[in-house]
């Protein structure tokens, strides 16, 4: 008996039947082609490494994330300058606390004064003067609204507004929207950056106030 030598032939790779992707982006069929530093791409890998995605699932994270910055707002540089700053400011108390912000009430009142401290000495001084814009806001509300006035002072424009973009981010709580706008469905640009809020502070108001609860009964 004549023995032959069997060659296999390699099999092909049914349809969505390749290597899994180790990220959240699904369904990357599109290819975009660049060229970059050594050192960009060496700071990619360890990215990667560290959020335990694969490099191209990191690429497309951190485009992601940043065309939900843009959908949100063009940035002008006083406002980039002070975000970047409010950045910088979160990394050194979290530093010196070696908590976070959102986990440790010593460290949120710590950054809450950072902040406040940074503000007063890089922003406009001097007596404030309530702008016609807000003047004109005012004056369309009916007189019988309880907070009217208090729209009229610096504490009650900041609240209001805080609370705007609060109500928001509750709002689109586990939302994920694609960095992609659909315009047929008419969705603002600022939902893309309330949804990635969302996601990156890990919100949840249900888990806050039962965490909440726990304390007080306690």
């Amino acid at each position: 008996m004549v023995k032959t030598n069997s060659v296999k032939m390699p099999r092909k790779r049914a349809p969505g039947a390749g290597r899994k992707p180790r990220g959240e982006f699904k369904g990357k069929t599109m290819t975009l082609t660049t060229r970059i530093t050594p050192e960009t791409r060496a700071a990619l890998e360890r990215a990667a490494k560290k959020s335990s995605r694969s490099l191209s699932q990191e690429v497309e994270h951190r485009l992601n994330a940043s065309i939900r910055k843009d959908y949100a707002h063009n940035r002008h540089p006083h406002i980039r300058a002070l975000a970047e700053a409010i950045a910088m400011l979160t990394f050194w108390v979290e530093g010196r606390t070696q908590k976070h912000w959102n986990d440790d009430p010593f460290t949120a009142e710590a950054l809450r004064r950072a902040i406040e401290s940074f503000v007063v000495r890089f922003g406009a001084a001097g007596a404030p003067e309530i702008p016609a814009s807000i003047k004109e806001a005012v004056a369309r509300m009916l007189p019988t609204l309880p907070y009217r006035d208090q729209l009229l002072t610096p504490a009650g424009v900041g609240h209001d507004v805080a609370n705007i973009i609060i109500s928001w981010i509750e709002h689109l709580e586990g939302w994920r929207l694609s960095p992609t706008p659909d315009k047929r469905f008419d969705v603002p640009d600022e939902w893309y950056l309330y949804s990635q809020l969302s996601s990156d502070l890990g919100f949840s108001s249900v888990r806050r106030w039962q965490k909440l609860m726990r304390k007080e009964e306690g």
